[in-house]
């Protein structure tokens, strides 16, 4: 199942289509079989590098993924009908994360609106589910069943991948049964548009209707990344798909079990990509990290003494590379928990501090005028294809939250927080229900854009 602007499909976001599949991976595997041929003199640990099987003298992965496979699920989202009665409507992927508890981890958008669940596990065992709890603005879901007799996805760092190590994408594409296909990472801390709380994995690896919620492997079957949205114009795969890191999803899963949902905090603040005159301030001789251009007074970045100017370049340890990334890191770290910073003010010397995330808090919102947007109905002037549905985007107010989220005049609101809305009425309840924190799924000249909004 792939998530296009059309409500309970699959999540694609529509952009020019790319094309050179074939050429992909032909060099791949041309550079796989190279990798096979180097003499074992000049290779350190050749036989951890180079998969062959030496009995058939064939290239192969099987022997380290096959373990994992019968972990690797098929997700069936059940719907009520009008008599009462329940269907099997949308499908999608997911992976076992704790066996014994009976814990699967999918994409949001495959569970959003369902009346019951059912997990097809590789032995053919169908099984009923129930939602633990689910994430929108991380596209994150946990559902648990009884019965499951397999192990769990083993984990991997997530935070070591590079670009060009070897991945593979394992679902149920497309209506067919438990598929894999092989790829690599192209690119890391990757957005889509203004959704802030993502820090994607890129791959080449296919991924189609019915891969959501599967798991990106690496080359030895650990769990690197969930698979939840793809590039296209058509809604298949054009080479360019995009995973939930394995750590950021982790985060999420570990609070969904303890609590059924995500209990956020914030640091209160605004960050940008490090401009070349913002290097040469702080001393230093790249753009790596996250600018601070906004710190909300009395809060918690304020009374820890960051300052405006600052650049960010680790969360707890870990390589901020751009503002996306700590967007993403601070988005699922819990409320009220403790977490050290390493930023940089000037002359290079990079300085650490503790801080403590408070609760969000968010103020109570009517709608999206508090939120600093003006909406109306569409209209037959707007030339707008026939299948969009939403509410059309006025006017932005400046410095707002709207113009904060990357919200711009002319867009379409076609839903919130997965859940659809056609009139300014339902727009606003939607938004009293986010409580300040919402996912908009817009559309925007032809693409359908997810946007995260937050007061």
């Amino acid at each position: 199942m792939t998530k296009t602007f059309k409500p309970l499909t699959f999540r694609t976001l529509t952009f020019k289509t790319l094309t050179f599949k074939t050429m992909a991976l032909t060099t791949l595997t041309t550079a796989l079989l190279a990798a096979c041929q180097t003499s074992p003199a000049s290779t350190k640990n050749a036989s951890l590098l180079t998969p062959m099987d030496n009995d058939r003298n064939v290239l192969s992965f099987a022997d380290t993924l096959e373990p994992v496979l019968p972990s690797i699920v098929r997700v069936g989202r059940l719907s009520r009908s009008p008599e009462g009665a329940l269907q099997l409507g949308a499908l999608g992927s997911g992976a076992i994360i704790d066996g014994e508890n009976g814990y699967v981890i999918t994409n949001a958008h495959v569970v959003t609106n369902g009346d019951g669940y059912l997990i097809t596990v590789p032995d053919g065992r169908v099984l009923e589910a129930s939602l633990v709890g689910m994430d929108t603005p991380t596209d994150i879901a946990v559902l648990q069943a009884n019965d499951l007799r397999a192990k769990a996805v083993p984990l991997a760092n997530s935070d070591d991948l590079r670009v060009g190590d070897v991945v593979f994408a394992v679902g149920y594409p497309l209506g067919l049964e438990q598929s894999l296909s092989l790829g690599v990472v192209s690119g890391l801390g990757r957005s889509s548009s203004a959704d802030s709380l993502q820090d994607f994995i890129q791959t080449d690896a296919a991924i189609n209707s019915g891969n959501s919620g599967g798991p990106l492997l690496d080359s030895q079957g650990r769990l690197v990344g969930i698979n939840t949205a793809i590039v296209s114009r058509s809604g298949g795969s054009n080479g360019i798909g995009f995973s939930v890191p394995a750590g950021l999803a982790t985060q999420v899963t570990n609070q969904i079990i303890r609590y059924g949902e995500v209990h956020r905090g914030t640091i209160g603040v605004q960050a940008t990509r490090v401009s070349e005159e913002a290097s040469l301030k702080v001393g230093i001789d790249h753009w790596d990290g996250a600018l601070l251009t906004h710190i909300r007074p009395g809060s918690a970045a304020e009374r820890s003494g960051l300052q405006i100017g600052d650049v960010i370049t680790r969360f707890d340890g870990k390589p901020v590379k751009n503002p996306t990334a700590l967007k993403a890191w601070l988005g699922v770290a819990e409320a009220n928990s403790q977490h050290t910073l390493t930023y940089i003010r000037k002359n290079g010397v990079e300085n650490t501090v503790d801080i403590t995330l408070r609760d969000t808090d968010a103020r109570l919102i009517a709608g999206l005028e508090d939120m600093g947007a003006s909406i109306r109905p569409i209209s037959h002037s707007d030339e707008l294809p026939p299948h969009v549905t939403g509410v059309y985007v006025k006017n932005i107010e400046p410095g707002s939250a709207a113009e904060r989220s990357g919200l711009l005049v002319g867009d379409v609101i076609g839903s919130i927080n997965n859940e659809q809305t056609e009139t300014m009425q339902s727009s606003d309840q939607l938004m009293r229900k986010a409580k300040g924190r919402a996912r908009l799924l817009v559309y925007r000249y032809g693409a359908a854009v997810p946007i995260i909004i937050e007061s």
